[in-house]
C-alpha cells in the first residue's frame, strides 16, 4: 500500500503534544504506585513486572524512565491508530483532525476537570500505558469486524491483545465478554448471509464456529488466571490470583447495609465485625441512609463512602478479625490481605439476600454516573446531554444498518455502545465509576458517531 505522507502530520502532532506532557510534568507517585512496585497480590502482574524491569535497568532514575517510554508510547500508539482510521475510513484532512483532537481529548480531560488532576502518560500505574494501549486493542476488534472472518487472524490477534491489556488491569477481562459477543454475532450473520445455499452446512459451520469461540474464551479465563497464579508464587510464594476484589465489592454492600441485616450472619465473632464495622460507618454517615436526593446525588455520596468504608471501615476491623481468628499479622501482609478478602466475600454472601433491593437500587445510580462520565462531565446540562448522545447513537446505529448492508459505521457504533455498557456494569460491581475507569471510551464513542453521520452524508449525496 501506497504510503500517505500526510501522515507524518499526525506523528507531528502527537511528537510535540506529549513532548511537552513529559517536559512540563514529572512521574506522579499514587497509592497504587508502591503496589505495583512491591508486586503485592492486590495488583496484576503487567504493569508490576514493567516497573520491576525497569529498576534493573535504572535503579536510580527508574521513574524517569518510566514516564519517558510511556510518552513514547503514547506517540507511537496513537500515530498507528491515526493511520489505521484514515486508511480503513478514508478520512479527509479535516476530518482527521478531528479524530485527533477526539483522540486526545482523556490527556486533556482527566488533568483539567478530573479531581485527582493527573497527567495519565506520567502517572505511574496502570492508566500510564493503557491509555495508549486500549485504542489499538480496539482498532484490531474494528479490524475484525470489517473483514467479517470470526475466527481469523484479525480475530485472534485482539483477544491476544486484549489478553495483554488484562494482564495489565483486571478491569479489561471485560474485553473477552465483548469479543466472544462480537465474533458470535458476526458469526451468525455471515452464516445467514449464506442460507439459502446450504442450511445444513450452515448450521453446522455456526455451531462449529460458536463451541470454537466459547472455547477460546474459556482458554483465555483460564490462562489468565493461571499465569496470575504463578506469578504470585514466584513472586511472593502465594499460589492465589490477584485479591482485594471481594474486600472492594464488600464495600458496596456495607453501603447499603441496614443494622438490622446482621442477624443473617451465623457466625457470632463474625457477626459482631459486622456491628462494629457498621456502626462506625453509620456514625460518620458513610451510609445509603445520609445520601441526598436524585440519582447523581446517591451515586456521589456512594462514591465518597466507598474508598473509606472498604480500607478503613472495613479493612482495619478485619485485619484485628484476621489476628484473632487465624494467627497472621500485619507484618505477613500479603496473606493478610487474602484473608481479609475472604472475610469480604462470606460477609457479602451472608448479607445480600438481605440487602439485595438497596444494592440494585443503588447499583443503578451508580451506572448512571458511570454512562454519564464516560462520554461527558456530570454537570445538571451535561447529564441531558448524555441521555440525547446514547439515544442518537443508538438510533444512528440503525440507520446505517438500514441505508447500507455493508456499512462500517454500523458496527462500529455497535460495538462501542456495547463495550461501554460492558466497562461501566463490571466496573460498578466491584468499586465506584470514577472518570479514569470510564473515559476509555470517550474518544472512540465519538469517532463512532462521526463516522456513522460521515456515512450517512456519503449515502445522500450518490442518493441525489
Amino acid at each position: 500500500m501506497k504510503f500517505d505522507r500526510r501522515n507524518v502530520i499526525f506523528l507531528g502532532i502527537f511528537v510535540v503534544f506529549f513532548g511537552c506532557l513529559l517536559f512540563i510534568g514529572e512521574p506522579i507517585y499514587t497509592n497504587d504506585t508502591f503496589q505495583y512496585e512491591s508486586q503485592m497480590v492486590m495488583r496484576e502482574p503487567g504493569y508490576a513486572l514493567f516497573m520491576q524491569l525497569m529498576r534493573f535497568i535504572s535503579p536510580e532514575g527508574c521513574y524517569q524512565l518510566i514516564i519517558v517510554l510511556q510518552n513514547i508510547l503514547a506517540v507511537v500508539a496513537n500515530t498507528i491508530f491515526m493511520v489505521f482510521m484514515r486508511r480503513r475510513l478514508r478520512l479527509g484532512m479535516p476530518m482527521s483532525l478531528l479524530f485527533t483532537a477526539i483522540l486526545l481529548a482523556p490527556h486533556v480531560m482527566t488533568p483539567v476537570f478530573s479531581h485527582t488532576h493527573l497527567i495519565l502518560t506520567n502517572t505511574l500505574m496502570t492508566e500510564g500505558v493503557l491509555f495508549s494501549l486500549y485504542p489499538l486493542a480496539m482498532i484490531s476488534l474494528l479490524d475484525a469486524i470489517w473483514d467479517k472472518k470470526p475466527l481469523g487472524v484479525a480475530s485472534i490477534r485482539t483477544i491476544l491483545v486484549f489478553f495483554l491489556l488484562s494482564l495489565i488491569r483486571g478491569q479489561m477481562m471485560v474485553l473477552f465478554v465483548v469479543w466472544v459477543l462480537v465474533m458470535g454475532i458476526l458469526s451468525f450473520f455471515d452464516g445467514s448471509s449464506h442460507w439459502g445455499r446450504s442450511h445444513n452446512k450452515v448450521i453446522t459451520t455456526g455451531i462449529v464456529q460458536s463451541i470454537t469461540l466459547f472455547l477460546i474464551v474459556v482458554m483465555a479465563f483460564v490462562a489468565r488466571s493461571g499465569l496470575v497464579c504463578f506469578y504470585n508464587y514466584l513472586e511472593n510464594g502465594l499460589l492465589v490470583g490477584s485479591v482485594s476484589g471481594k474486600a472492594m465489592s464488600f464495600a458496596n454492600v456495607l453501603y447499603v447495609a441496614d443494622r438490622e441485616d446482621g442477624a443473617s450472619i451465623e457466625d457470632e465473632r463474625l457477626r459482631e465485625l459486622f456491628y462494629e464495622m457498621y456502626d462506625t460507618a453509620d456514625a460518620d454517615g458513610m451510609n445509603y441512609k445520609y445520601a441526598p436526593g436524585g440519582i447523581l446525588n446517591r451515586a456521589a455520596h456512594h462514591e465518597m463512602c466507598h474508598d473509606e468504608l472498604n480500607f478503613t471501615y472495613f479493612g482495619e476491623p478485619a485485619k484485628w478479625y484476621v489476628n484473632e481468628t487465624k494467627g497472621i499479622y500485619v507484618g505477613q501482609y500479603q496473606e493478610l490481605m487474602i484473608e481479609i478478602d475472604k472475610v469480604a466475600a462470606q460477609l457479602s454472601a451472608e448479607l445480600m439476600p438481605q440487602v439485595f433491593g438497596r444494592y440494585v437500587k443503588n447499583y443503578l445510580c451508580v451506572i448512571a454516573l458511570g454512562f454519564v462520565r464516560t462520554i461527558a462531565y456530570e454537570k445538571s446540562f451535561l447529564v441531558w446531554y448524555a441521555v440525547v448522545a446514547y439515544i442518537a447513537a443508538i438510533v444512528l446505529t440503525v440507520l446505517c444498518w438500514r441505508k447500507h448492508p455493508n456499512s462500517m459505521a454500523a458496527p462500529f457504533l455497535a460495538v462501542i455502545l456495547l463495550t461501554i455498557v460492558g466497562n461501566v456494569c463490571a466496573t460498578a460491581l466491584m468499586i465506584q465509576c470514577i472518570s479514569r475507569y470510564m473515559i476509555y471510551n470517550l474518544p472512540l464513542f465519538y469517532m463512532a458517531g462521526l463516522t456513522g453521520l460521515l456515512e450517512l452524508n456519503q449515502l445522500r449525496g450518490r442518493s441525489n
